[in-house]
């Protein structure tokens, strides 16, 4: 089994069939599913202007808990952030720390500690979103909510074929062909 396929998920034994298409490259980005989403999230929106703060959070899966996400969920709302800020949308990043932690490693500013973050950032509404597994791929839907009403105020879905998900993992390549990379 291919350990940089998406395989730790609560979705148990899900699997892309082996004759599943899946070029060795693609020149469709994870960026460019959300910037279509986005414009779709965009068209359908109301009450929110460039007076109202959005918070952007990973996207889960969509299972029983939803409170498990992977590196597709917090890549896909790390696109948004960029996408709603082209087009206006003020975004919070409330997971910035308001100081620089510096390293040997780096100097970081971002934390997932609540201990290391503002209490009750200004947010009016927050995006977020589930992730649906089938064997071609991933089903995204996308919603922003009024963070005190509940009211979705705009929605989108998308789906992002199994080979551009593989593309956020690691595989080493000689010639364009694939190799092992499981011993």
């Amino acid at each position: 089994m291919d350990p940089y396929i998406p395989r730790a998920t609560p979705v148990s034994g899900w699997a892309p069939p082996a004759h599943t298409y899946r070029p060795v490259f693609t020149h469709k980005l994870l960026g460019d599913y959300a910037e279509q989403m986005t414009m779709k999230l965009i068209e359908n929106m109301r009450y929110v202007s460039t007076n109202t703060p959005v918070a952007v959070t990973s996207l889960v899966d969509l299972d029983s808990s939803l409170s498990h996400t992977n590196i597709l969920g917090n890549q896909m709302a790390e696109s948004f952030i960029t996408e709603l800020q082209e087009f206006g949308i003020p975004v919070v990043d409330y997971k910035t720390t308001g100081v620089i932690h510096v390293g040997g490693s780096g100097d970081f500013v971002f934390s997932r500690n609540l201990g290391e973050l503002e209490r009750n950032p200004y947010i009016k509404y927050i995006l977020s979103g589930t992730m649906t597994y089938n064997d071609r791929g991933i089903i995204l839907n996308i919603r922003m909510v009024d963070i005190n009403s509940k009211v979705v105020v705009a929605s989108s879905k998308g789906f992002i074929p199994q080979f551009v998900v593989d593309s956020l993992y690691p595989r080493n390549y000689v010639d364009g062909i694939v190799l092992d990379t499981t011993s």
